[in-house]
């Protein structure tokens, strides 16, 4: 299956959040959201954001300022 892309580089908190809180609740249960963007604050507010909300962070990464994440929605 492959997974849907979010970029959401060069936005600040809470717009990383938002966007893709909007573009999961688009998607069937079991479908695969993945998210790039930048910055610490953002990469953590998301994957806050999943687990509170019972969705799975299925695999995260950080290179530098640069994040992805790979969110399965439940």
């Amino acid at each position: 299956m492959s997974a849907e892309k979010l970029d959401v580089k060069g936005k600040m908190c809470p717009i990383p959040v938002a966007l893709t809180k909007r573009k999961l609740a688009e998607l069937a249960v079991g479908a695969l959201l993945e998210v790039t963007g930048e910055g610490e604050l953002e990469f953590d507010n998301i994957q806050r954001w999943v687990k509170n909300n019972g969705h799975e962070v299925v695999q995260a990464s950080r290179a530098n300022v640069e994040f992805n994440l790979l969110i399965k929605k439940h």
